[in-house]
């Protein structure tokens, strides 16, 4: 009968704390969108992207015009073997920088990327753990596509139970 009467005390007492933990949900995609900076953001990232476009349209017309050059004296005799191993080479050089250019541009936007939105980001995730915590959410999920919590309370974490129970530090 003791035996009951504790399982049916704690059990209690779990559904009792289960009761009082409040957990929210916010569509941090959405909140981000309708920031004034996010504006600014798009923008400035557009003419990063504008810039690398322009240098890489810039290269392709070089190598077009470099590799048409070459077809107009591959088939004429009177140009040297050597002076078409000269071309052809040039035009294999083109298209490996254009190559790279590709890649430098691809890292300079998603380094410029990670620079803007990185302070945007963490100003949004204290914004909401500070409402949070106000507010007494013990949780706060992310309902944008693909994400995740946002914000826990410590104190619900069971990681140190966990680990005691598995013999870890």
């Amino acid at each position: 009968m003791k035996k009951v009467f504790s399982i049916l005390i704690i059990l209690c007492a779990t559904v009792i704390a289960q009761a009082q933990t409040k957990v929210a949900h916010i569509n941090s995609t959405q909140l981000i969108e309708s920031m004034p900076e996010a504006d600014t953001i798009s923008m400035k990232l557009e003419k990063v992207r504008q810039t690398w476009e322009a240098l890489l349209a810039e290269k392709q017309k070089e190598t077009q015009t470099k590799y048409q050059a070459l077809m107009e004296i591959i088939d004429d005799e009177t140009v040297s073997t050597s002076v078409k191993e000269v071309k052809t080479q040039e035009i294999e050089n083109l298209q490996k920088q254009y190559q790279e250019m590709q890649k430098s541009g691809s890292d300079a936007m998603q380094k410029e990327q990670e620079s803007l939105l990185t302070p945007l980001y963490a100003r949004v995730k204290e914004t909401i753990a500070a409402v949070a915590k106000a507010n007494g959410y013990a949780y706060v999920m992310d309902s944008s596509e693909g994400s995740g919590l946002i914000y826990s309370d410590s104190s619900f974490d069971l990681m140190p139970l966990v680990k005691a129970k598995l013999g870890l530090k």
